[in-house]
């Protein structure tokens, strides 16, 4: 019989199990009443996996009054993939140039000690060609849903790619603190920021297409803004708040490196958009081991729960992972 949170608990432990490629048959090794061809199955179905992913952190019981929000994209290459549904040409800064993948945006809420994905995106594209769903739509769409969740951030950051007027307008209109990346080619006062000799402090002004004055700064060759504005918004301290994005850049290195991102060979879209959903519930079960860090937590939690010495033991094992995981799911 079809149990969806039996299976779901059997493939996240499975992803965090291993610590080369991960594969269903592997995935199913630890237990002895879950099948490869059910965690096919499972990925396969029609399910929603943002809808699942809500239901997953309400149960967390957060305080959402804390910390911030963060928006990025990465690509989960596929370099070998053949005729996976949403996979394209996507250009790779990491790899100077465009390779095979599927691109992945992400929202993410963190207090600098916990990240929890709150929305995310698979980009895809319609049989005439054109995206279903643009980054930027998507982005302005989850910052939506995160104010419906309850989320009262002190501040929201996003690199230039994201920093389109309409959500720094939309932003604005919620009252939140944002700060971001602009690309050169911005006009500010009336003058493109590369065209402008800036202070080694921020300036304020106006922004095309933006209803609300905002605070720019260069630095290092890159231009930063906020919608924070007065003598305190200084160019470090626009700088500093930037940067805290990094914790973005930390959950994607985590989700390929510990939770086998890329490993899904599912042709269909549907199938990766789950896998990820399962891949992001693996990363906060891990963040949640209260370890030094998650790379610890991963060996801990392998040593701990799923290595075994005789099969008689299999059974009694599993069923404490699973009373283990049951808060969590």
């Amino acid at each position: 019989m079809y149990n969806f949170n039996r299976i779901a608990k059997s493939l996240t432990i499975g992803l965090l199990a291993y610590d080369g490629k991960y594969s269903y048959s592997k995935g199913c090794e630890p237990f002895t009443n879950v099948s490869s061809y059910q965690l096919k199955r499972f990925l396969d179905r029609e399910w929603d996996e943002n809808q699942k992913l809500e239901e997953y952190i309400r149960s967390l019981e957060i305080d959402w009054s804390t910390g911030w929000l963060m928006g990025d994209d990465t690509i989960i290459e596929k370099p070998y993939a053949q005729k996976i549904e949403c996979v394209y040409w996507q250009y790779s800064s990491k790899n100077k140039g465009f390779i095979e993948g599927i691109s992945l945006t992400v929202l993410a809420w963190t207090d600098g000690k916990r990240t929890i994905p709150i929305k995310f995106m698979v980009y895809e594209k319609d049989i005439n060609g054109n995206p279903v769903q643009t980054k930027n739509t998507f982005l302005e769409e989850a910052v939506e849903y995160a104010k419906n969740l309850g989320i009262v951030p002190k501040y929201v950051c996003f690199d230039s790619k994201f920093s389109s007027k309409s959500l720094l307008n939309l932003l604005n209109s919620f009252r939140w603190v944002y700060f971001t990346q602009l690309a050169s080619n911005r006009s500010f006062n009336g003058q493109q920021l590369k065209m402008r000799r800036f202070q080694p402090y921020s300036e304020e002004g106006n922004l095309k297409g933006v209803g609300h004055r905002v605070s720019i700064t260069k630095y290092c060759k890159r231009y930063y803004a906020t919608n924070a504005t007065g003598k305190h918004i200084t160019s470090k301290y626009i700088v500093n708040h930037y940067r805290v994005r990094w914790s973005i850049e930390v959950l994607f290195r985590v989700l390929k490196q510990l939770c086998h991102l890329q490993d899904c060979q599912g042709k269909k879209t549907r199938t990766q958009k789950h896998y990820v959903f399962m891949c992001i519930q693996a990363f906060i079960l891990l963040q949640d081991q209260n370890e030094k860090s998650v790379y610890y937590a991963k060996k801990i939690f392998q040593q701990k729960y799923l290595r075994f010495t005789s099969t008689c033991c299999i059974i009694p094992v599993i069923h404490a992972v699973i009373a283990v995981t049951q808060s969590h799911f």
